[in-house]
């Protein structure tokens, strides 16, 4: 199995995606998509310039998601996480395997800010809806992981592996809440 690093940058922590055109919020949605062909992950890198390919076999044992601006179906970002359960099928984690953003969102020109931490947060639902507490796990970039320290408030287990406590878990989701949001906009 091939093990990738963690490299997206979280470069807002928004109540959910910023339209960098008009600096308003906008409400996204998010589904898990079954698995995604070798020519379409084809299309994305060559037409898109996405780059991963997200058709990877070492991709087969994760659940994707794909984030999108409500009422439109172009893909924001992706996440894959893959589920892991102790022994006794008891306790576990998620594991993001991959996350990368649309590359129309990357850099300072980019349309849509707070993809990367608005990946993770669908991650952290999904530790908690799954009675993991919210603990989230990932390799990060070397070069990032004083970065996720800071943005994510992840923790360094060893090496460049890191995780997400329930507490820094639970912090994404409220931020990406759909209440927050709301409050954000009436300012």
């Amino acid at each position: 199995m091939r093990y990738y690093e963690i490299e997206i940058i979280i470069d807002e922590i928004t109540p959910c995606l910023r339209d960098n055109r008009n600096n308003t919020y906008v409400d996204t949605t998010y589904d898990k998509i079954e698995h995604i062909t070798s020519v379409t992950a084809s299309q994305m890198q060559k037409y898109e310039k996405w780059n991963f390919d997200w058709s990877d076999p070492d991709l087969n044992d994760c659940s994707i998601y794909a984030l999108y601006v409500e009422g439109s179906k172009q893909t924001q970002g992706l996440i894959a996480c893959r589920e892991y359960k102790n022994k006794n099928q008891t306790k576990g984690y998620i594991e993001v395997a991959l996350a990368e953003a649309n590359p129309k969102n990357v850099g300072l020109g980019g349309r849509y800010k707070g993809v990367g931490a608005h990946l993770f947060s669908i991650a952290s639902r999904l530790s908690l809806d799954l009675g993991y507490d919210g603990y989230v796990t990932f390799i990060s970039k070397t070069d990032l992981v004083q970065h996720y320290i800071k943005e994510l408030h992840a923790e360094v287990l060893f090496g460049s592996n890191m995780q997400l406590s329930p507490e820094a878990s639970k912090r994404l989701v409220d931020i990406y809440d759909k209440k927050a949001r709301e409050m954000y906009n009436e300012k």
